[in-house]
């Protein structure tokens, strides 16, 4: 495998992490989120065995969002908001890390999420919000138990309904599977400094692309 491909890995896998982030803000703040953008995220979760990186969320398009996103992080124009985005990718990425740890919480984990695609079609589909309280429950007695939490910020208002904390539980597991991807394919925080032009470039060629 080139440098120039797994590179182009590592970009997915982080452009699908601030997906993940990004809807979580979303509900935090609006209470809303891309329907579109959520399912792709949710269906990740449900691929095990992709033939390669971009299968794992479907094509490099539903990963729109995520690729500006990371697009504006490695850039020099960050808004607030991002900051506050970066905040949430890192600490997703240090969970991971002692997820990895704890075996008997992954294998847990896969249990789990091997059940849903009978739920999925009982309710009929993947959002609906049956299901995405299924996704939040595997995390709340899973990833929720390692510290430190993710502490999501928003509007208290939004915040507090309980469909909106199963779809930013749901979405925190997303990132975790996007962590893991990232990890897989080599992906280490030094990178972030070290090789930020190269990833940058990726990320570029991938936003032109959707």
């Amino acid at each position: 495998m080139s440098q120039r491909t797994i590179i182009h890995d590592r970009v997915i896998a982080l452009s699908a992490l601030m997906q993940s982030v990004t809807l979580v803000q979303q509900i935090a703040e609006t209470g809303q989120v891309d329907n579109d953008d959520m399912q792709t995220m949710l269906q990740s979760l449900l691929v095990m065995d992709a033939p390669d990186t971009e299968s794992v969320y479907g094509e490099i398009s539903k990963l729109k969002t995520g690729i500006r996103q990371f697009n504006n992080q490695l850039s020099k124009r960050k808004q607030p908001g991002d900051i506050v985005l970066l905040r949430y990718a890192i600490g997703i990425l240090h969970l991971q890390r002692k997820l990895a740890k704890r075996p008997a919480m992954l294998d847990l984990i896969t249990r789990e999420l091997d059940q849903i695609p009978q739920q999925i079609e009982y309710f009929g589909s993947i959002t609906s919000p049956q299901v995405i309280a299924r996704f939040a429950d595997i995390y709340q007695r899973t990833v929720s138990e390692l510290t430190p939490r993710i502490q999501v910020f928003g509007d208290s208002t939004y915040l507090q309904q309980a469909d909106n904390v199963n779809r930013i539980r749901a979405l925190l597991l997303s990132g975790i599977r996007a962590a893991v991807l990232w990890q897989q394919k080599g992906g280490r925080r030094w990178q972030f400094l070290l090789q930020s032009n190269k990833l940058l470039q990726a990320a570029s060629e991938l936003h032109a692309q959707t």
